[in-house]
């Protein structure tokens, strides 16, 4: 049966985007992402796009392990940028993401021994630096920027710049 199940309580509105965010689709991290987007990168709500995926940025580098994830969001990043008229890409991660020490994804060996040994969130950190890396290669004409989230021993989190 058809029917009207939910009305917006405001009209709908395109308020433009000059920014792609690209981040973990952890939902507890999910507030604190928005009041670092809005707060500390004054970017209004409504006025950036959001690609949230498991792991975050991270999927552009499993070319090797997981190739079709790159392909994938390198895809979507592309298309983003390219239909939405963005020339800014933030990616933030965050410590302690489940996708991290998940070895069905990746396998155990990578996660554990790597190139060389470090601990998770060093691996996150190294990777966000690859990732920009990456999309400056693929669109050199985009400003790309790139944060780790951590959390404090007084349970804030703290974004810094990578």
């Amino acid at each position: 049966m058809e029917g009207i199940a939910f009305r917006s309580g405001t009209p709908y509105t395109d308020k433009g985007s000059t920014v792609l965010v690209v981040s973990c689709s952890n939902n507890a991290f999910l507030p604190y992402l928005r009041e670092f987007l809005e707060k500390e990168l004054v970017l209004a709500e409504g006025t950036y796009d959001l690609l949230l995926v498991p792991g975050g940025p991270q999927f552009l580098l499993l070319t090797e392990y997981l190739p079709k994830f790159a392909w994938v969001g390198r895809k979507w990043i592309t298309f983003l940028v390219e239909r939405h008229g963005l020339n800014r890409i933030v990616v933030v991660s965050h410590d302690d993401c489940v996708w991290y020490q998940d070895e069905r994804l990746i396998p155990a060996f990578v996660l554990k021994f790597g190139h060389d040994p470090m601990s998770l969130a060093e691996r996150q950190k190294r990777d966000l630096v690859e990732v920009v890396s990456s999309l400056r290669e693929l669109l050199p004409a985009t400003s790309v920027e790139a944060w780790f989230a951590e959390k404090g021993a007084d349970g804030f989190l703290t974004f810094s710049r990578r």
